[in-house]
């Protein structure tokens, strides 16, 4: 049976439909991803040059395609992604679902393996790379990620890929990584008004035996293993970067691990009340902007924060009492409710925006379950400060860097 689901679009004047392709996450694989997305999105055999490609896109009133790899933990997913004005919308006889699919399919199956084209590209990459990472906290998170990950290369890059294999990646390299792309797990997702119909014009496209093949991975999961690593940095920035990252293991049940993350990366550093903005910013002054964010994916929960240079000890040992208190069981309660509250809007929010509808129904394939924003909101409004208690400690220190 192909891997197609396109639900009813009842509430938006757009539709979206998108393919997705997976394959392991390695330096490689993502740089290879990377570098074949660039140039899809650019040309391809039928649309030889970026002006042809993006005015056959606009004859179609404007139709939007996002081609693009995204990590989701240990899986790389290619994506494929087409928004478009519902042909209901428009009074034009001529512009359809099957004229819509019929380009899609055109772009995205069609690649034009061109050296020209290739290296155009790779300039393209090397100047977003090289500009990305000279923020100093782009670079601290690729640098933390790199040391975290030292004994599983394959999972330290998690958005270029590795710099050299982009470099050294060659036209056979890409079309054997695109052929490879044929016969990985795919789906094919949407939204639209007429989803019977569209269905029946994607069935014909989707061909390739990945399709056939099952999109659902056991675990995606990356375990983190305790190996605490302390690493300082040298950097001309008159900016500081410290890096605290805690992992955790999986023998909590997944809801409390999942929402335990969530609600303890916005106590603790959601908003202008949030703990470490207030104890940090306010209080010492010595932060710039601070963050928490977990990466369930990763086992990884991070904080991290670009801080006056002089004041790296006196940020640390709030950053680290700040967790040692809420594993001894000290939560601020009026917070912990501005973070239920917060978190609780934005589930109640997400249906209306369209994007977050089509990324929920990727995971839930990757994931093999139905989760409904009504499923998250009910666990947000039922969840306590005692599980965020119970999640933070299971965490462990287990890398601290410093970009000085």
């Amino acid at each position: 049976m192909t891997n197609i689901k396109i639900d009813h679009n009842i509430k938006f004047t757009t539709a979206t439909i998108g393919c997705f392709l997976r394959v392991p996450l390695s330096k490689k694989n993502l740089a290879l991803a990377t570098l074949l997305a660039t140039m899809q999105s650019n040309a391809s055999i039928l649309y030889p040059g970026i002006r042809n490609q993006t005015t056959a896109l606009d004859e179609l009133y404007d139709a939007q395609l996002d081609i693009f790899p995204e990590v989701f933990g240990n899986q790389i997913i290619m994506q494929y992604v087409i928004n478009f004005v519902e042909p209901s919308q428009i009074l034009d006889p001529d512009y359809n679902y099957q004229k819509i699919i019929e380009l899609f399919f055109e772009i995205i199956d069609n690649p034009l393996f061109n050296e020209t084209l290739m290296q155009l590209a790779k300039n393209q990459l090397k100047e977003e790379y090289e500009s990305f990472y000279d923020i100093p906290a782009n670079l601290g998170y690729k640098e933390f990620l790199e040391t975290w990950y030292r004994n599983k290369p394959q999972y330290a890059s998690q958005l270029f890929g590795s710099i050299e294999d982009l470099e050294d990646a060659s036209i056979k390299d890409l079309q054997d990584f695109f052929e490879g792309l044929k016969k990985a797990p795919s789906i094919c997702l949407g939204q639209a008004m007429d989803p019977d119909t569209i269905t029946d014009y994607l069935q014909k496209h989707l061909t390739n035996e990945g399709f056939e093949k099952e999109f659902k991975v056991e675990d995606l999961t990356i375990a983190a293993i305790e190996e605490p690593i302390e690493k300082v940095a040298p950097h001309k920035s008159l900016q500081g970067q410290i890096l605290v990252g805690y992992g955790y293991g999986q023998k909590l049940e997944r809801r409390v691990r999942q929402f335990g993350g969530l609600f303890l990366s916005h106590y603790l550093a959601g908003d202008e009340s949030s703990k470490l903005f207030t104890d940090v910013r306010e209080k010492l002054g010595a932060a710039y902007g601070i963050e928490a964010v977990d990466y369930f994916n990763n086992s990884m929960f991070l904080i991290s924060s670009s801080i006056d240079k002089n004041k790296y000890s006196e940020v640390e040992k709030i950053i680290i009492d700040s967790i040692k208190k809420i594993q001894n069981g000290v939560v601020d309660q009026e917070v912990f409710k501005k973070s239920k509250k917060a978190l609780k809007r934005i589930y109640l929010e997400a249906p209306d925006r369209q994007g977050i509808e089509i990324v929920q129904m990727l995971t839930n394939s990757l994931r093999g379950r139905e989760t409904t924003f009504k499923d998250r909101v009910k666990v947000v409004e039922e969840f306590t400060s005692e599980q965020m208690i119970e999640f933070a400690k299971t965490l462990f220190i287990n890398e601290r860097y410093y970009l000085v």
